[in-house]
């Protein structure tokens, strides 16, 4: 177990960079272009409406303030990082920035790359019980499910469209209420 740690905490890792509002794009296109360091900010995919006006898709950042940048500690020139405009400090202690586990972070960009954060997709019709989907959301995400019954009837103009569905948990079937949107066909 110790030589996990060292390994973990040895060579190039992830560490975190608060920036200024907004800034988080123009931080890792500028880290990447001056200092050829890798940047990862994930972004959720939404929808939303401004003034009775409907925006097709907003991509907004999942961890506002924040990036992640992947390089060496014990090599010089890792401060640069702090020189970079819009970069507010790195998180650590004191003069020591933070590792964060690159488990997390591939976690976190398989679980993107999935759709995990894809908050956009339209309301699935035409399911009907019996039919085999995969949940799109939640912490279930990426499990597959079969639709037991509906909750509330698929036409109806309730915005509270429900379905139960069993999911294999565990070694048994769970079943879990859950609103159509987060329903996606195999």
């Amino acid at each position: 177990m110790t030589t996990s740690l060292t390994c973990e905490r040895s060579g190039p890792g992830w560490y975190v960079a608060q920036v200024e509002p907004r800034g988080e794009a123009d931080v890792c296109k500028d880290i990447r272009a001056e200092l050829s360091l890798e940047t990862y900010c994930p972004v959720e995919r939404l929808r939303a409406q401004r003034r009775g006006r409907k925006v097709e898709q907003i991509i907004r950042p999942l961890i506002p303030g924040y990036v992640f940048v992947a390089f060496d500690r014990l090599r010089p020139g890792w401060q640069a990082i702090e020189r970079v405009d819009g970069v507010v400090s790195l998180l650590g202690n004191g003069d020591i920035p933070s590792r964060v586990p690159t488990a997390w972070v591939e976690a976190t960009r398989r679980a993107e790359a999935y759709g995990v954060f894809d908050r956009t997709r339209t309301a699935p019709n035409g399911f009907k019980v019996g039919d085999q989907v995969r949940l799109a959301d939640g912490p279930f995400a990426g499990h597959h499910a079969l639709i037991q019954e509906f909750i509330a009837k698929l036409k109806s103009a309730t915005a509270r469209k429900r379905a139960k569905v069993l999911v294999s948990f565990m070694g048994r079937m769970t079943a879990l209420d859950l609103p159509i949107e987060s329903l996606e066909r195999l």
